[in-house]
Formats: C-alpha cells, structure tokens, sequence
C-alpha cells in the first residue's frame, strides 16, 4: 500500500476520488448487466447432437487422428500405434480411467519402457521419451478440442513434451462447447482448480514470420485420438 500511495502521489481511495470528479461521477456507476445471449448463434453445438460423431469430425479436420474403437480393443490399438511409431519408451497418465488398468503392465510385456515420470522431479525425463499417453478431463464436440488438467495423476507435460500424444477420449468425456465446460467448474476455487489446463486443438503447430506453417517444433507433431465409443 506505501509503494502505491509514493507512485500516485496520495491514498489510493483519494486518487479514485479524483479520477471519479474529473469524470463528473459522484459515485461508482454499477457495471450494466450483460447482454442476453442468443444461443442459436453463439453454440454452435448441442446436447442433442451426436456429440461423438461431431467429436471425430472436427479433431479429424484439426489435423488429429481418430479410431473410433470398443474399450476392449483400447490395449490392442495403443500398442498397434506405438509399434507404427517405434516407439520405446513412453510415459503414461491415465488417472483412474478403468478401460486402461493393465495397460502400462502390456506396454512392458512388448519391451517398451515405461518411465516413471513421478518418480523424478521437473520435466526432463519426458524429453527422452517417444509417445505420451493420458486420458483427458473433458473434450469438446464443438471445435474437436481436448482438456488436460495436471494434478497428482497427470504431469502437465505429458500431453506437450512427447513428439506423440495417444489421447484416451470417452464418449461421456464429450461436452457440446466450451461454455458447457466453464459451467462444470464454476464455483470451484484453489485447491478444486488444477494448477494447468491444456486446451488441445490438433497437433503442435507454429508459423515463422513468412507464415510458413511447421508442426511439432514446439510440442507432439502427432495426435492419435482413441475415442471409445462405449464409455
């Protein structure tokens, strides 16, 4: 409060004063209440819409790619694309997500190895590993976007620091926008809140000054989305 009051030159409540004088105001106006939204503009996606075909569709347009499979074909289709990948060391985060317990055991059974990002501190084993594979905390059908929140179960560089990120999208994890997202974490506060979110739209891309589009420089250059259509 001291440093604010030597920069302007008089107690804080007395400049507003004298700002609020200067614009002939006598007192605080209240904000105006916002303007009604008119939602057949505004989303874009529905409830009622098929929000996992909507889903496939726009993460496909992103640059994305999206199996469409049954919980019992997800250990089967994670390996099948790490084996299209080379991959030899991967790092997993997959939270409590029942469709995935054995997964880290299969991955070992076929000589990948699995690193134990929670046992070293920071980030930097991740930079020598192959492929990153988390479930998400929301996805939305609207824009083919996927949430990846850090927390005791997930690093935040899990999703961004591999070249390649195999996503665990189920179909009850799909939201029609984000707007239906806001309002499932409206409320929460401090510790309710994950220290990051990752708002994923497609792979990794970035343009140099001549607009030259480059993918995967500065995070995965590859999305295989596995979209379990049956949870």
């Amino acid at each position: 409060m001291n440093e604010m009051k030597g920069h302007l030159g008089a107690d804080p409540a007395e400049f507003i004063a004298r700002v609020r004088a200067a614009l002939g105001r006598s007192r605080t106006e209240p904000a105006p209440p916002p303007p009604a939204v008119d939602e057949t503009i505004a989303r874009l996606a529905r409830p009622s819409d098929d929000l996992v075909a909507l889903f496939e569709k726009r993460a496909t347009l992103v640059g994305m790619k999206v199996r469409r499979i049954k919980s019992a074909d997800l250990t089967r289709e994670v390996l099948a694309v790490l084996e299209s990948v080379s991959a030899r060391r991967v790092v997993v985060g997959v939270g409590s997500l029942p469709q995935a317990l054995g997964l880290k055991e299969s991955i070992r059974r076929k000589g990948i190895e699995v690193v134990d990002w929670q046992a070293a501190p920071g980030l930097d084993t991740q930079y020598d590993t192959d492929a990153g594979i988390t479930d998400v905390h929301a996805a939305l059908a609207e824009t083919g976007t996927m949430i990846c929140n850090s927390d005791a179960g997930h690093s935040r560089g899990l999703s961004l620091i591999p070249p390649v990120h195999i996503p665990l999208v189920r179909a009850s994890d799909i939201l029609p926008d984000m707007l239906d997202y806001w309002a499932r974490i409206k409320g929460k506060r401090g510790r309710e809140l994950p220290s990051s979110m990752a708002f994923i739209t497609g792979p990794s891309k970035t343009a140099d000054i001549e607009g030259v589009l480059i993918t995967g420089v500065h995070g995965p250059g590859a999305v295989h989305v596995m979209l379990v259509e049956d949870a």
